[in-house]
């Protein structure tokens, strides 16, 4: 844990040395939307920032579903361990009755 933590540090760090080093204004256009002279630093921070919500978001969904997935199986064992458990009494039963 205390690896990724760090890698992400480290990460988090060279995107700031890259985003300082580049701090140039450019003008941003998309679609019907423009917004002149942002800085170049934020319009990285920003796509970074954008990019860790959308990672996020996925990791999300897909811990969803394996929360799921792992309900399923622990009900479907807990029903196999009553049948296992059903079946060694009758066994039991018919051992005792001969």
């Amino acid at each position: 844990m205390q690896f990724y933590f760090l890698l992400g540090l480290l990460f988090a760090l060279c995107i700031a040395l890259f985003a300082v080093q580049n701090a140039t204004p450019v003008d941003i256009r998309f679609l019907a939307w423009s917004f002149p002279s942002i800085s170049l630093s934020l319009v990285i921070l920003g796509a970074v920032a954008a990019g860790a919500v959308a990672t996020m978001l996925l990791g999300v969904g897909r811990q969803y579903r394996a929360g799921r997935r792992i309900r399923e199986l622990t009900a479907r064992v807990a029903q196999m361990e009553r049948e296992a458990k059903a079946k060694q009494e009758v066994k039991a039963q018919e051992e005792g009755e001969r």
